[in-house]
């Protein structure tokens, strides 16, 4: 009888987690159509979550990590700085406000409901399913594609890299980019020798979505995969990174100054430009929720952004906005300054001290998913939308099995399983 609850419980659990992942990684295909739009699916999803983990928390409470006691404690701070900056700044409207300390909120209620909601070692227990789940979505996207090279039902206009841009069923490339890439991660996680033909796949799908960065990301991850598979080490240290990026930083620091910091023509450019100058200008605090590079800011077109004069640039007009959140770094030098932005970065390297602990494929999976997320704060709203969403809520399911560390085997990962 118990033996069956356990497996009833087990069911449930493994349907709630799939249903909120694919919710969640959709969400931004749904949204195109008028009956989703209403819902705003991604919103809906974590405030469900934020019950979850209420009645979760009431029903059976679960201690978390001292780690994790600090990144709500950062948070805090963090909301308590941009409201001290609102009073400064003379920026108010309560809806706004909220709406701001809900963005930023979303991908940590997602990364605690994944962290509270399902056993320890749950995530290991998915793998075989992750994995299915990976082929299923490369293989229909892939097939997607061949037909959108033949007959162009979802058309696309952009250019990049002297090819067409493909979005197939998704809003924008980033959403096909990002979705392949979490697929092909899932991929890496068992067998990975036997996942070659639907990791090609995913490769062109990348490819054709014309962005480097999820195929860049791929690569360190099997890079990582192979290091820890024939150096025989069970762990990969982050202290290991730091050579590597420190060469990266240094080799492409042209493009990273002229793209984000000294440009007078880039979109990017000009909100660094323009954040550190509002950091300055509201110190210590910054100018505060809803006032600089967000949601709610565009919205309301903050009065900042006609004392920049921003209405003189393409892109940044309250006609056309396109531009004014493209980085959630600049939002959050502007919005809660320089003592805020440390913050976060605290919370960030508390992420990557966690991650350090764990071993085996679930350190590779979570690394680099988490790298992915870091690298895309600084070209877009990443954590606010269903992608860091979706990110955390991963990361959380899957820290879930620090009791169990599942190390890193040839017979694991690279050899066919016996029949």
């Amino acid at each position: 009888m118990e033996k069956n609850q356990k497996q009833s419980n087990d069911r449930l659990a493994s349907f709630l987690f799939f249903t909120v992942m694919t919710l969640i990684l959709f969400s931004p295909v749904l949204e195109q159509y008028p009956v989703f739009t209403a819902l705003n699916l991604d919103n809906m999803l974590t405030f469900l979550c934020l019950i979850g983990i209420i009645l979760f928390q009431l029903k059976q409470p679960k201690a978390l990590m001292a780690q994790e006691y600090i990144i709500i404690a950062l948070m805090l701070v963090i909301i308590c700085l941009g409201l001290f900056g609102n009073m400064v700044s003379g920026i108010h409207g309560m809806k706004f406000i909220a709406l701001d300390i809900w963005s930023i909120s979303k991908c940590f209620v997602a990364y605690f409901f994944g962290r509270l909601a399902f056993r320890p070692g749950f995530f290991s227990s998915q793998i075989d399913r992750l994995v299915l789940y990976g082929k299923w979505v490369i293989g229909i996207l892939f097939l997607l594609l061949l037909i959108n090279l033949v007959i162009p039902i979802w058309p696309s206009t952009e250019i990049r890299m002297g090819i067409t841009t493909q979005y197939l069923i998704f809003p924008h490339a980033t959403y096909l980019s990002a979705t392949v890439f979490f697929c092909m991660l899932f991929l890496g996680l068992k067998n990975v020798r036997h996942n070659i033909p639907f990791l090609m796949m995913g490769s062109v799908l990348i490819f054709f979505a014309a962005r480097n960065k999820g195929l860049i990301f791929i690569a360190i991850y099997f890079f990582m995969l192979l290091f820890q598979h024939y150096a025989k080490k069970k762990s990969f240290k982050i202290s290991y990174l730091i050579l590597p990026v420190v060469t990266l930083i240094a080799s492409f620091w042209e493009v990273i100054d002229t793209r984000l910091l000294s440009s007078t023509t880039s979109a990017r450019s000009l909100l660094y430009q323009a954040s550190f100058k509002i950091a300055d200008m509201y110190a210590p605090f910054g100018a505060g929720f809803a006032s600089f590079g967000s949601g709610s800011s565009v919205k309301n077109y903050s009065s900042l952004y006609d004392m920049l004069r921003f209405y003189d640039y393409y892109g940044f007009t309250r006609d056309n906005p396109q531009y004014l959140n493209d980085s959630f770094i600049a939002m959050f030098i502007a919005q809660f300054g320089y003592i805020g932005t440390a913050c976060f970065a605290a919370i960030l390297v508390i992420f990557l001290l966690m991650i350090n602990r764990r071993s085996g494929r679930i350190q590779a999976f979570t690394l680099v998913l988490f790298l992915y997320a870091v690298t895309s704060l600084f070209t877009e709203l990443y954590l606010t939308t269903s992608l860091g969403i979706f990110t955390f809520f991963i990361i959380g399911v899957a820290f879930g099995d620090k009791e169990t560390k599942p190390s890193l085997r040839k017979d694991t990962l690279w050899k066919k399983p016996f029949r």
